[in-house]
């Protein structure tokens, strides 16, 4: 790494750990990027995940957003891949005061986000990508420790409804057994023709408030799920859910906002 750079140069290795090649990554930190959700962050302590498929903009926006939450609080950094602050010893000035940990491996990313909580007393925690169950885990106790969590996954919210991996980011899922009297009001409701006694929920309070979708080729439009757990709900039950239509005009800089349904 460089210090002070968002740049990255990795090594290819062959079978007998010799280089054979390098792959050079040039990052980039987008002034005002977060600008779209800036009255999420300056106005709630709601915690955000950013899902979206590789190369939709998650580490550009995770940036900026640590910026803008660095300059009212404790903010820390967990950079498993060191993708958000460089991968020197000196952090890139885009996370404006926001500090940083390193993580040695990428299975003692949960330890550290732990480590982090217990030894640094953050107000916030960013972390650039959740992919496992212990991560999960990790930012659930963050979380129930009054930590602001802001994040990322691969994927959006259908898909993440499926991963049993880390599903827990949003509330996890339950089957419960329902009684003759709500299994009539359920098929009333939902017009289904079989009485269906068993119903697959959400298992608790989601860790992230609030989802931002992303789209690989659109950086001026995200689609913002202001309540996480009444999406899931909607998911669960076969119906849409709501969706804030985020959209910034490249020459005016001014952001629209439409209401639609998923």
């Amino acid at each position: 790494g460089i210090d002070g750079q968002l740049h990255r140069i990795s090594c290819i290795r062959n079978n007998s750990s010799c280089v054979i090649g390098l792959t050079i990554r040039v990052g980039r930190h987008v002034e005002g990027n977060a600008d779209m959700i800036r009255d999420l962050l300056e106005d709630s302590g709601k915690s955000i995940l950013l899902l979206g498929e590789p190369g939709s903009g998650k580490t550009t926006i995770v940036r900026d957003v640590t910026k803008i939450l660095s300059q009212k609080g404790n903010v820390f950094i967990v950079d498993t891949s060191n993708e958000i602050a460089g991968d020197g010893n000196i952090p890139h000035s885009c996370v404006g005061d926001a500090r940083r940990m390193m993580v040695k491996s990428l299975p003692s990313q949960a330890d550290t986000m732990i480590e982090c909580v217990q030894n640094h007393t953050p107000s916030v925690m960013v972390i650039d990508e959740i992919g496992r169950k212990r991560e999960v885990e990790a930012a659930q106790t963050s979380k129930n420790r009054g930590v602001r969590m802001i994040a990322s996954a691969h994927g959006d919210l259908r898909s993440l409804v499926k991963n049993k991996d880390i599903r827990g980011l949003i509330g996890g899922l339950e089957t419960v057994t329902l009684g003759d009297t709500e299994a009539k009001e359920l098929q009333k409701k939902t017009g289904s023709k079989t009485l269906q006694k068993q119903l697959t929920t959400r298992a608790m309070t989601p860790i992230f408030d609030t989802i931002i979708e992303l789209k690989r080729g659109r950086l001026n439009e995200w689609h913002l799920i202001p309540d996480t757990a009444k999406a899931v709900d909607d998911i669960l039950l076969g119906e849409k859910y709501n969706i804030q239509k985020r959209m910034r005009c490249m020459t005016s800089g001014k952001i629209f906002v439409e209401c639609i349904q998923n």
